[in-house]
């Protein structure tokens, strides 16, 4: 009973701790977020890009892979910087280029290392959430869904597949075709808010967040009906 109060007592310190370090750093960023919200951000952005010319490119390509290959880095600030650099449907683009070569990378790693390698890891634990993604008659709908409904952990997903029967032609166009809306949407608020259309972003991020949090509940629901059976 003490532990436990104890545990309480300590995720209150530390959450307390984690909302004052947000609020340190939103005041040390207020000077630059001001910039980013002035009318001449978008023209300067812009210019930094051409500059960039494909040496741009090929860095944010780099990022995005890299974001896939360690997976606890979120994606959205890489698909926010896509849009804002490259536009809508460019950022799309580059983005899911650099989703296909991260997740081929991870997903054949994965593949010859073999499931005895991760039985005793945190992959090995997740397999055992996701253990229905080992029934081959359905694999494919399934894993459609979960890369297409908002919430779900995408990139963790791509270690898990590769311990399924699934082929990786298959996985990979499924995945890819599955994330489209999701990373759209980020590419779509980068790129309104380099525009300064603001109001067009806010709208953007109260969508997608609201949507987030559904995908997360249906997901949580989805899991556990899963494995119940």
């Amino acid at each position: 009973m003490k532990d436990d109060q104890q545990q309480n007592k300590n995720g209150k310190w530390l959450l307390l701790a984690a909302a004052l370090f947000f609020l340190i750093l939103c005041a040390a960023c207020l000077p630059l977020i001001r910039w980013m919200f002035r009318p001449e951000f978008g023209p300067w952005l812009q210019g930094k890009v051409e500059a960039l010319g494909m040496w741009g490119v090929l860095a944010l390509l780099g990022v995005q892979v890299l974001q896939i290959v360690v997976a606890i880095i979120p994606g959205e600030p890489v698909e926010l910087a896509a849009g804002a650099m490259y536009g809508a449907w460019g950022g799309l683009a580059l983005c899911l280029l650099g989703c296909l070569l991260g997740s081929a990378l991870v997903f054949q790693t994965v593949r010859k290392k073999g499931k005895a390698a991760f039985d005793h890891t945190a992959l090995g634990q997740k397999l055992q959430q996701y253990r229905f993604l080992q029934d081959e008659a359905r694999l494919e709908g399934i894993v459609f869904l979960l890369y297409f409904i908002p919430g779900t952990p995408k990139d963790i997903l791509v270690y898990v597949c590769g311990l399924s029967p699934l082929p990786l032609g298959r996985f990979l166009l499924l995945s890819t075709l599955a994330r489209i809306p999701s990373v759209v949407t980020s590419t779509w608020a980068g790129a309104s808010f380099a525009g300064n259309d603001l109001w067009l972003t806010a709208g953007i991020f109260l969508c997608t967040g609201l949507l987030g949090l559904g995908g997360i509940w249906f997901q949580r629901r989805y899991l556990a009906g899963k494995n119940k059976g």
